[in-house]
Formats: C-alpha cells, structure tokens, sequence
C-alpha cells in the first residue's frame, strides 16, 4: 500500500499535482429540486463526518474564488444550497490539500445544473448535463473501517437516485495544474487498467445516454437495466454475488476488492472485463477527449486516446488474473 501511494504521488514546486485514492463518482438528475438538494447534502454531511476536521479549502459559491478553512470557518453548503434559484446551477468543492492548488485525496466536489438545463420526459432524454458527486478517500480509509466501500456507495447512490457511478482506485488531480499532469495521467492509465481515469465536467455532458467502462463498484439505473435485459439477465450473466439493487438500478461489484492491475508486471484485472462485457452494449463509443490539448508533443487522452481506454477491455486478456 505504501508502494502504491510513494508511485502515483506527484509533487513539484507549485505543490501535489496527484495522488492515487479511492474515488466515488456519482451522476444524477433535476439537482433543481429542493430533495434532491437535500440529499446531496445529507452525502456531504457524511462525507465531513469523515473528514471535515481536515479539510483546509473551499470556494465562495457565488464567485468560484478559493477560501481558506485554516483559521476562519466558511458556510457549508446546508446553509446556502436549497436559496439558490431553481434556474441557476451551483457548485462547491471541499479539500484537505495544503495549498489551494493541491491534489488530495480529501476531496469533495458537486455540481448542480439548474431547472433550464433538464429535460424531463424519458429518463435516458438528451438533456444538456448530468450533474454530480466527485470525492475521494484514501486508499486505506476503510481497511480498518466496519463499514466499507460499496455500503456507502449504496447508500449514496440510492439517496441521489444515481443515474450512473463508479466507485475505486483514481487519481485526485491538482485543482489549476490540470494541464500539467495530462501527459501523466495518460501513462498512468495506459499502464494500469483497473485505474478509473475520469473528467467529471466532461462526463456530465458526454455521459448523458450511455456509461463509461466500469470500475470496481459500477451503478447503473433502471433504463440501462431493461436495456441489458433485465435483472433476472443480469443476475445469469454475473458471477454470484456480483449485483445488488440500490433506489434507483442495481450496483455490480467486480470482484471482492478494487484492482489495479500493472501491464509492466503482466497483472490484468479480469473481474473488470468480465463485468465490462456484460456492460458494452451501453458503453459511450463517442466521448470526447478529457485533456485540454498536448503537452510538448506528449500523448494526453485526446477523443481518439479516450475512446481506446474506454474499449480497453473489448480484446482477449493480457493476462489472467488470480
């Protein structure tokens, strides 16, 4: 564990630029209304019962800038998230990073879209944007914990009555030096395949009729069920013990713990691409890159790098994995 964090652990002068963690990605709908608003603060509230003593920075919700949290306390989003106005989107971020700019693996962020960005007819609908929980835990946070991982993201996702969600090994990234890490996530990513490689703002956009490649915990809403056939197919498909139901659709969990996986040492991540399989025919095909553009002629996950990492699995294994 300590190998892990030492590898994908990246500080410069400017601060962390990324860290590995446990990563929760939770996207949902009609973040206009009051109880839907509630519950996103009822996984906040949570969340800082975890970690609220640690968190160092927020941002003002009305102007984006950066507030301290060292010596003088801010609003939480309790005392301000319900008076928004249900036409205009909001936002907020919580981190424990020493710097403003730092990676953490303390790290809380929800964006909500307003009533004017939703449509709302059919569930899967072309609406403009999803919106979203992003937050991270360190990757030992619950080893020692009675209640771990996927009873928290089953609560979750059932309060926000996800849409879709990931949950598993990610990178917390810089909050300004993003441009710089692309080049290092992109390897980072070609060289571990159980690593959720994610942009939550491209997500919300590109993700609103189909789902990205799963991750350990994957969480899937009703429509995307009946498209795969069913529960009961689902159920035939999957090892044992693989999918439960959450509010909302059901939660497939490959394998009794989250994978890496390393190509370098010809470790694959089988669970994932048994689960992956059963998942493709909802898979996006057409996602957009999530880099801002190239970094001295270095690769980044441009649309075409993107669209490969999301089909990654599609191939014969590598390897097996025992």
């Amino acid at each position: 564990m300590d190998e892990l964090k030492e590898l994908m652990t990246v500080e410069d002068a400017d601060g962390v630029m990324l860290k590995l963690s446990l990563n929760v990605e939770i996207y949902f709908r009609n973040a206009w209304r009051a109880d839907v608003r509630e519950a996103v603060m009822a996984v906040f509230n949570e969340y800082r019962e975890y970690f609220g003593q640690e968190f160092k920075w927020t941002t003002n919700p009305n102007t984006g800038r950066w507030k301290s949290l060292k010596k003088t306390p801010y609003p939480y989003p309790d005392e301000w998230l319900l008076d928004v106005p249900q036409d205009e989107q909001w936002e907020f971020v919580f981190h424990g990073g020493e710097k403003k700019t730092d990676a953490s693996d303390i790290d809380f962020v929800s964006l909500g879209g307003g009533k004017a960005r939703t449509i709302e007819d059919h569930p899967l609908s072309r609406q403009r944007s999803l919106s979203y929980i992003y937050c991270h835990f360190p990757i030992d946070f619950f080893m020692d914990r009675e209640e771990k991982l996927p009873s928290v993201f089953n609560r979750w996702c059932s309060l926000l009555n996800a849409e879709q969600a990931y949950a598993g090994f990610g990178l917390a990234i810089s909050h300004g030096y993003e441009t710089r890490v692309d080049p290092l996530v992109y390897q980072l990513g070609q060289r571990f395949p159980g690593l959720n490689i994610s942009d939550r703002i491209s997500h919300s956009g590109d993700l609103v009729c189909n789902i990205k490649t799963p991750n350990w915990l994957t969480a899937i809403c009703q429509p995307y069920v009946d498209q795969l056939g069913g529960e009961a197919v689902l159920q035939e498909t999957l090892p044992d013990g693989w999918m439960s139901s959450y509010d909302g659709g059901v939660i497939i969990q490959a394998g009794s713990k989250p994978l890496l996986g390393d190509r370098e040492q010809s470790l694959d991540v089988a669970p994932y691409r048994k689960a992956a399989q059963v998942l493709r025919p909802i898979r996006s095909t057409d996602h957009d890159g999530i880099a801002m553009g190239r970094v001295d002629g270095a690769k980044v996950f441009n649309a075409p790098e993107y669209q490969e990492w999301l089909s990654r699995f599609d191939g014969e294994p590598e390897v097996s994995h025992d």
